[in-house]
């Protein structure tokens, strides 16, 4: 072929017509006209086709010398015109059908409205009403931008067994108000949920409610913030004056050593969870600011996002040496947590340092079975590094084995249980809503295979009926006994 594009030539060469304005060029190779946006090649105007660079119209007709350049624009013109009135009549008389059979749909693409997707966030609102009232139910109603709602058939992620053996603890022992939560520490997903009340009519789901004192459990927001600045490690001898489960201020502000002050490790102090050792740690060394950062990766303070509506647990961080004292040794009624926010707790623990987002709700689906939205694991946030999480775990198992639960967990470490890695945190002080002596165990339980967490409330007007943490016991025991009869099952 001879010739190029952009060659400042008018006519014809070779039967090889080019002509060359700044912004366009027209070229002819055979009986093909072709376009193309001007790579900078120039070229004096005069004696070259130009055109109007918005609408395309020729500037200097007289120059298309060429017969063939004319006849093969007006049939480019013409071919151009032909299909446009055939598209325009095709869509006149799918109009005129479609309208006459009441089945009239725009074409796809124009008008058709995406259906709207459905997140945790609009779970959690529509689920809402009736998980506050500890009800689920089997289907609920979505506007997903259809003209009518869409009915979708609910499943949630609950371990039946599980669910159905927490049930009947809290009926047996009957405390007078009781919640318990279960997670997959390494998902998310709610395992049971229990809301329990002797009497009738208790205030809304308990398991999802931030009113109670999270009392001691708090320690393990304190344990974390220490470990974690290196400032404190496990092994750290703190000294210490009073008795274990008191906070006066002389035990805080003076730091005599007398004969009568203690020594003890801080793995020991937490397992037996010792106000004044966490007093002086968090007000002396973690500080305000660092207890602030650490409550709200625990979840204090902020929106947990979860596809139900949890309420936001709260612990006010005051800039005070007394005030700091009182809220790192969780010896106050303004820390509050929900069960829910226990549960994740320990799951953050479980899980190396990683939080999850809890969801309740596994799938949902269309009438023809079709599915409409799946739940799926989702990270929350990171409260600690790996290397942090192994030494809180330490302190959570020396809890189990000699400290404050000892006696829940005695004789539990036996047969296939003694495989698995267990460790918790209690907590009880008196609250006031609802009224009685608040009773906490959240911890965790791990195999090589799963990791699961656990929180338990029980709540007692006068008389103690149940320890938090034998309920834990008993729920762990239920979901791996369950899993290690299935392997039992497999292997034969």
């Amino acid at each position: 072929m001879k010739g190029f594009l952009g060659n400042p030539c008018p006519g014809l060469i070779n039967d090889f017509f080019v002509c060359t304005e700044p912004s366009l060029h027209f070229a002819i190779f055979g009986d093909k006209v072709r376009m193309k946006e001007s790579f900078g090649l120039g070229g004096q105007k005069a004696g070259f086709l130009q055109s109007d660079e918005k609408t395309g119209i020729l500037l200097n007709p007289d120059l298309t010398r060429s017969s063939r350049l004319r006849k093969l624009l007006s049939m480019k013109k013409s071919r151009a015109l032909k299909i446009g009135a055939l598209l325009i009549a095709s869509f006149f008389v799918y109009s005129i059908f479609s309208f006459g059979t009441g089945r009239f749909r725009f074409p796809s693409g124009l008008t058709k409205k995406k259906e709207s997707t459905i997140t945790r966030d609009r779970l959690a609102e529509t689920i809402g009403p009736f998980a506050k009232f500890y009800e689920f139910p089997e289907e609920l109603d979505f506007d997903l931008g259809r003209p009518e709602r869409s009915r979708l058939k609910v499943e949630y992620t609950l371990n039946s067994k599980l669910q159905k053996t927490m049930e009947a603890l809290f009926r047996s022992y009957s405390p007078d108000y009781g919640a318990f939560v279960a997670l997959d520490a390494e998902s998310g997903k709610v395992l049971s949920m229990i809301s329990y009340s002797r009497e009738k009519g208790a205030p809304g789901n308990l398991a999802l409610r931030a009113s109670f004192p999270s009392a001691s459990v708090f320690k393990v927001v304190t344990a974390t913030a220490a470990i974690e600045s290196r400032k404190i490690a496990p092994d750290t001898v703190i000294p210490f004056n009073g008795r274990n489960h008191t906070l006066y201020r002389g035990q805080i502000l003076k730091s005599n050593i007398t004969r009568w002050t203690h020594f003890i490790t801080f793995k020991d102090a937490f397992a037996r969870s010792i106000n004044t050792v966490f007093g002086k740690v968090g007000a002396f060394t973690v500080g305000s600011s660092g207890m602030r950062t650490y409550a709200s990766r625990f979840g204090f303070n902020r929106k947990i996002s979860a596809d139900l509506p949890v309420q936001e647990g709260r612990a006010p961080i005051p800039d005070d040496s007394w005030g700091l004292a009182e809220t790192a040794s969780g010896y106050t009624t303004e820390n509050t947590m929900s069960p829910l926010q226990g549960a994740l707790m320990a799951a953050a623990v479980a899980n190396n340092g990683v939080m999850m987002e809890p969801f309740f709700v596994q799938s949902l689906s269309r009438a023809d079975g079709s599915s409409a939205y799946t739940g799926a694991p989702k990270v929350s946030g990171v409260t600690m590094d790996i290397s942090t999480a192994r030494q809180i775990k330490a302190l959570m198992k020396e809890t189990v084995l000699r400290g404050t639960s000892r006696g829940s967990f005695r004789g539990f470490f036996k047969s296939h249980f003694a495989l698995l890695d267990v460790g918790g945190k209690t907590g009880s002080l008196t609250g006031y809503d609802p009224k009685g002596k608040y009773d906490w165990f959240v911890g965790y339980a791990g195999s090589a295979s799963r990791k699961i967490a656990v929180a338990a409330l029980t709540i007692h007007e006068k008389q103690w009926r149940v320890k938090s943490s034998y309920l834990a016991r008993r729920a762990i025991e239920s979901f791996y006994k369950e899993a290690f009869d299935q392997k039992s099952v497999a292997k034969r």
